[in-house]
């Protein structure tokens, strides 16, 4: 009887441990197969709104427990494009070379974020009114930690510093009665900071590349 009860408990932890393998599989596949219906669809948005136009890195989805929590509605994806770097003498003919490259590159290659809602829409981010869209209201400094790496993960600034994921614990808050102020520092990547108005509402975010140049 002890043999046969023993069995049977291990039958029964093998079927739930099957069962829960089973479930995280399924709802990994559900999640790759939206992944790809949205990116074929952000493909769709840059043909016919963007015909011509290049990038160097993408379509990708930008994904993070904290751009869950912070947007619970709303999936982002992106694409990124860097200027070329200035040349690392000022001579007269490097000087020419990186003047043209760079007006291709204007002409040419385009830097994006966009958001997809649970109505398929999608949404261009532009400006800091455009990240306000479906995102939780700021009331905590834990609220400003998940808020602020989440903006700065789908956040590209001065072409140099594209999306990237920003975690929760690298962000630094600050409170005052006008509300919060946020920062990260990552040595030679970016600085980025985050405002939050005292009603919790993005109003500001800056990210500012900070790793070497030609010299």
């Amino acid at each position: 009887m002890m043999k046969l009860g023993l069995f049977g408990a291990a039958c029964a932890i093998a079927l739930m441990l099957d069962f829960g393998i089973t479930t995280c599989t399924a709802g990994k596949n559900d999640q790759d197969e939206l992944t790809r219906a949205d990116l074929k669809q952000f493909q769709s948005y840059l043909e016919e709104n963007m015909p011509g136009k290049r990038w160097q890195t993408g379509p990708a989805r930008m994904d993070s427990e904290e751009i869950r929590k912070a947007y619970e509605k709303q999936r982002f994806y992106y694409v990124f494009s860097s200027p070329p770097l200035p040349p690392g003498a000022p001579l007269p003919e490097l000087l020419d070379e990186h003047e043209q490259k760079m007006k291709e590159y204007q002409k040419q290659f385009i830097s994006l974020t966009i958001s997809i809602d649970e109505k398929g829409r999608i949404t261009p981010l532009h400006e800091e009114e455009d990240y306000n869209l479906g995102m939780m209201r700021v009331t905590t400094d834990e609220d400003a930690k998940i808020c602020a790496a989440a903006v700065l993960s789908m956040y590209s600034s001065d072409d140099r510093v594209s999306p990237g994921i920003v975690t929760a614990k690298e962000v630094t808050v600050t409170r005052s009665e006008n509300g919060w102020s946020c920062s990260v520092h990552r040595e030679n990547a970016f600085q980025g900071e985050v405002l939050f108005d005292k009603d919790g509402k993005l109003v500001s975010v800056t990210k500012t590349y900070t790793g070497s140049l030609p010299s």
